[in-house]
């Protein structure tokens, strides 16, 4: 007992002998819980850092906003657009031309993919097989040809001093240069537009050997251009077919005619078609 009474005393006394530990606060099992006991500032350096280019960032932008609205303005001035049609074949042909197109590569897919491998499989005879074929090709390759100079849409590209009025626009046509960029667009042998860039003075009337039986009244030279394509390129449509104003027996109306309501301005195609006509006329007065 006395032993034990001293051990008492002796583990007292150094109890309040040693220095008392600090205070630690409690800590949060969520480490998003810890972050909120944090101070406020420490939190706001941590998940907060200032933006350094936020006033270049706004300049930007708002010379953007000046640039843009300029633009709009600059615009406004023109009365006309930069791009004009000035020639459409007519909804209904063009619908009807190009599901032509699709209707002969159908009949085309159908007997030679179809029809042949059958008649193959048959043993039928060799000649029944090829006129089989035949019967597949020759139509897609008909409708291709004959077809693939027709022109769908022309556009010219107005310069800047066009466009500020209609009045401009009329002198600008009656003296158009020969180098006035043209957009002659026909259809592929699927029916995709094919779009062709020239200028005015390149297209040339059709001679009489490559009308190909009326299907052709313009041409061009297309060499220079097909040189720079590589040979995987299609080659560039050098024969176009522009359908020609006529009037209908017993003076009705044109037929082709272009309704006032319309936004094709059909008489800008008339005035290049005589610019042609003339140049045509003095080159062959000149040889």
């Amino acid at each position: 007992m006395p032993c034990l009474a001293r051990a008492c005393i002796k583990t007292l006394s150094l109890a309040r002998c040693a220095p008392a530990a600090p205070l630690r606060p409690p800590v949060s099992p969520l480490p998003r819980l810890r972050l909120l006991l944090l101070p406020r500032d420490v939190w706001r350096r941590c998940y907060a850092q200032p933006a350094t280019n936020g006033n270049s960032r706004a300049r930007g932008g708002d010379d953007a906003k000046k640039q843009a609205e300029t633009a709009v303005k600059n615009e406004k001035h023109y009365q006309i657009a930069e791009r004009v049609i000035i020639y459409h074949a007519g909804t209904g042909r063009i619908t009807f031309l190009a599901m032509l197109k699709l209707t002969s590569i159908f009949i085309g897919a159908f007997f030679c993919f179809i029809a042949v491998p059958t008649y193959i499989k048959a043993d039928k005879p060799t000649a029944g097989t090829v006129g089989i074929a035949l019967c597949g090709i020759m139509p897609l390759a008909f409708v291709a040809s004959t077809a693939a100079p027709f022109v769908t849409h022309i556009h010219i590209h107005l310069p800047p001093s066009a466009r500020v009025s209609r009045t401009a626009l009329e002198r600008f046509v009656r003296a158009m240069p020969p180098s006035t960029p043209l957009t002659l667009t026909t259809m592929s042998a699927i029916g995709k537009p094919r779009y062709s860039s020239l200028n005015a003075g390149d297209l040339l009337p059709a001679g009489a050997r490559r009308r190909r039986f009326g299907l052709v009244n313009y041409v061009r030279d297309t060499t220079r251009e097909n040189a720079a394509r590589k040979w995987y390129n299609l080659r560039a449509v050098g024969k176009f077919y522009v359908q020609e104003k006529t009037r209908k027996k017993g003076g009705g109306a044109k037929r082709y005619q272009v309704k006032k309501s319309s936004m094709v301005d059909a008489w800008i195609w008339d005035v290049v078609k005589e610019k042609i006509a003339s140049r045509a006329a003095a080159a062959t007065g000149s040889s």
